[in-house]
């Protein structure tokens, strides 16, 4: 997640339970991965 100085908030959705750790050595995951986008009413996050 990552609020971003153009005034959105950034996520992406992983596939974590698809890994193979979680499916018995299995890779599940498929493409294409998603990022998803929101305007929020916010400025960035600037950490020091």
């Amino acid at each position: 997640m990552s609020i971003a100085t153009d005034g959105y908030l950034y996520v992406t959705a992983n596939q974590l339970h698809r890994q193979p750790t979680y499916q018995r050595g299995q890779d599940l995951r498929r493409k294409p991965y998603a990022l998803f986008r929101t305007r929020i009413d916010a400025g960035p996050v600037l950490l020091r």
